[in-house]
């Protein structure tokens, strides 16, 4: 066995060792000074991982609903390609994935031996590797230094992924947008200087098929808030049904049958299946062909604000969830899908904000929604020098009285 790679190993896992046992993110400057070959980035990773992540966990969140990846930019530009990698993958002894930007895997090939290890570990289609979900690992890394990056051994924050070693490279588009990673992932004792420089090599060629093919420019849509939708960058005006349609299409990236469609999109309401159909055709019309038949489903990339706000309450962030919740989404709606996420997010999003009992935090939810529960909550929590607390107390007496 490598002599190198056996000291390195044991440095990584000395430094792991002593920030776990002083306390996740309290404990990384004295890792700084014991270890202080361990990466600025994977050590500020730590920091951050351990304020969402138990090093104990042993398997990655899996979502049965993912992405959209067929017709997406990146299963356009890797269609070529991805018989090549999965034979790389099998004579390498290597696990090869695609993810898209919220670090959600799309696409994995490997030898036998990894995908044993992958599927111990949800590294599948629809596994969450960001690093609110697993902590530290290549994948998040190179999403958030948009560049190449490799995580070996201990650097990994969960303890569980001690034993690989992983290459990631960022992938975007001709414009520049990040799309999403390629990673390619072993196990610790065949970490080899051309993994980093095989990852940068594909993805260069992913790269450059994304500048060449004409593939379909992903949809961008915000419901918390004025709606909008945008294709390719170009605004979309919709009406509230299209809007609807469009949004429940997203929620089901694998496709509905026309009677699940129905019931989603109206209920028990005497509108036709003919009429449904007609509204398809039409928005298929607009996003231009990009919704498929038997199932109907959305042929292209959807960026959705409604799962972003799910994605970041999950992880903790509430402060990025508040960010992104300007109100809840399609007020109106009588969609029977729309009106459950309306009520679930609203819901999720306030009890988050009230859990944490942070004076700024409530201090900014009050500022834009009138809530009697946090008013009071928030005027607890302020001293009694803060001038906030009497503007709390005026805006709870004043909804008092209108109720």
């Amino acid at each position: 066995m490598n002599e190198r790679l056996v000291l390195e190993r044991q440095r990584r896992v000395t430094a792991w060792n002593r920030f776990v046992a002083r306390g996740g993110a309290g404990g990384a400057a004295g890792v700084s000074r014991a270890a202080g070959d361990v990466p600025s980035g994977v050590l500020a990773s730590w920091g951050r991982s351990a304020l969402t992540v138990s090093p104990d966990c042993v398997t990655a969140p899996v979502s049965d609903q993912g992405p959209a990846w067929t017709g997406s930019p990146l299963e356009f530009a890797t269609r070529s390609l991805r018989p090549e990698l999965g034979t790389l993958a099998q004579d390498g002894d290597l696990m090869v994935a695609l993810a898209d930007t919220r670090g959600q895997l799309l696409w994995t090939a490997g030898s036998p031996r990894m995908q044993r290890l992958g599927r111990a570990l949800n590294f599948v289609p629809g596994g969450h590797w960001d690093e609110c979900s697993v902590g530290t690992n290549a994948l998040a890394l190179a999403l958030r230094e948009r560049q190449a990056v490799r995580v070996f051994a201990a650097e990994h924050y969960v303890r569980a992924v001690h034993d690989w070693v992983c290459y990631c490279a960022p992938l975007r588009d001709a414009r520049g947008s990040l799309l999403g990673v390629l990673n390619l992932s072993t196990v610790w004792d065949q970490s080899t200087p051309l993994g980093l420089a095989s990852a940068q090599h594909y993805a260069q060629r992913i790269e450059a098929q994304l500048a060449q093919q004409d593939v379909p420019a992903g949809v961008q849509v915000r419901l918390c808030g004025v709606p909008s939708v945008h294709l390719g960058g170009r605004s979309l005006h919709l009406t509230p049904r299209q809007l609807e349609l469009l949004t429940v299409l997203a929620l089901h990236p694998d496709g509905l049958t026309l009677d699940a469609l129905h019931a989603h999109m109206y209920g028990d309401a005497p509108i036709s299946s003919s009429t449904l159909k007609s509204e398809v055709s039409t928005l298929r019309g607009l996003l231009g062909g990009q919704i498929a038949s038997r199932p109907y489903r959305l042929s292209v990339a959807v960026d959705l604000d409604l799962l972003r706000v799910e994605r970041l309450l999950l992880c903790g962030d509430v402060n990025g969830a508040l960010d992104l919740f300007d109100g809840p989404p399609l007020p109106v709606s009588e969609s029977p899908l729309l009106s459950y996420w309306r009520s679930y997010l609203d819901g999720a999003l306030r009890r988050a904000v009230c859990g944490l009992r942070d004076p700024a935090l409530l201090w900014r939810y009050a500022a834009r929604f009138d809530d009697l529960e946090v008013l009071a909550l928030l005027e607890s929590l302020l001293g009694p020098q803060d001038p906030r607390r009497e503007v709390v107390r005026a805006r709870h007496a004043a909804l008092l009285r209108e109720e």
